[in-house]
């Protein structure tokens, strides 16, 4: 132990002893000044007065060393922070057992953090696996376009570019998602307007697997985020062109004033896998059975939740036993408040 480090501890023990060892010389001291006032000699109380300093003495000595072992074994605590509770030093009176109770809560706290961003990280890192892995289906595509001899298709062309296009927002949404509320702007959206730029971007998918859309004018402005609430409708327009037939058709409409439905007349979700069409990472029994270039990333529906619930909207999904999947966005916002 350097000086320094020594020289703490004592001013940290005389700091809790200082009451008690002034209490211990002033008692003596009274009692050595009433006794010269009844003319006593001093050399009466010398035995007295060496048992009393003695005792303060081992008292002392005592009490140093026990507040000596308990504050090093605090900074050693500091240096390295216990990996749980049972770890910390133990608590003797009742203002150390709070400030114990207190380091265990943010020791917890600070458990609990580190588990989030490890959580966090893990479903990241598969996230991108899965997405570095989907991509390459389309790149794959363009090399051996570029590498033919044969005249280049330009509506796969397309296609491949489109879905590359996709994928790199979809990789982008998922960055931003965490910090959405951070990059909100709201605004009144005129929902037809907003659905006929969606739809116009994703036109070449409409015109690549003849899907027909069916989208009536419609009246209605949401309060929301144009981006955001145009990213989550995207989602639910591109799943049903995902799993849509071939020639076969989408609705877009508004059942009730700001309540958007999308629907597709496809094959519809197995039952058991509603539950969880929301959930990051969940492609369901379609999604594995589709064809190479369509397979489900997982990600699609999970952002589309995430945006809406961070938006303040409330967005569900139905598939009836006889087909189809219809996912709706109820806009509605009663309180200005629900956006937080």
């Amino acid at each position: 132990m350097n000086g320094k480090r020594f020289w703490a501890l004592v001013r940290g023990w005389y700091g809790v002893v200082r009451g008690a060892l002034w209490a211990s010389l002033l008692i003596p001291a009274a009692f050595v000044g009433l006794h010269a006032l009844g003319w006593g000699r001093f050399q009466e109380l010398t035995y007295t007065l060496l048992l009393v300093g003695a005792a303060v003495g081992i008292l002392g000595v005592r009490s140093f060393i026990r507040y000596a072992a308990r504050q090093l074994a605090l900074w050693e605590a500091l240096r390295n922070p216990p990996p749980d509770e049972a770890a910390l030093p133990a608590a003797e009176t009742e203002p150390e057992r709070c400030y114990r109770a207190l380091a265990a809560h943010y020791l917890a706290a600070r458990t609990d953090d580190a588990q989030a961003a490890a959580d966090a990280e893990r479903e990241r890192l598969d996230y991108f696996t899965l997405w570095v892995h989907q991509i390459k289906t389309p790149i794959a595509a363009l090399d051996l376009m570029a590498q033919s001899d044969e005249p280049v298709d330009r509506e796969l062309l397309r296609q491949q570019v489109f879905r590359i296009s996709q994928y790199a927002d979809a990789a982008l949404g998922y960055q931003r998602l965490q910090s959405l509320h951070n990059d909100l702007a709201l605004t009144e959206v005129p929902l037809y307007p907003l659905c006929c730029s969606l739809v116009k971007k994703l036109r070449p998918l409409f015109t690549y697997r003849h899907i027909r859309l069916n989208m009536a004018p419609f009246a209605g402005a949401a309060l929301s985020d144009p981006k955001w609430l145009g990213m989550a409708i995207t989602q639910a327009l591109t799943n049903a062109l995902k799993y849509a037939p071939v020639g076969g058709e989408i609705t877009v409409a508004l059942r009730e004033p700001l309540v958007l439905e999308v629907r597709d007349n496809g094959r519809g979700i197995p039952a058991e896998d509603l539950p969880r069409v929301f959930s990051c990472g969940f492609t369901g029994s379609l999604g594995r059975q589709a064809r190479e270039g369509d397979k489900s990333t997982g990600i699609g529906l999970y952002l589309c939740k995430q945006a809406c619930d961070k938006l303040g909207h409330r967005v569900t999904l139905a598939s009836p036993p006889g087909g189809g999947v219809t996912v709706t966005f109820d806009l509605r916002r009663e309180q200005y408040e629900n956006f937080t």
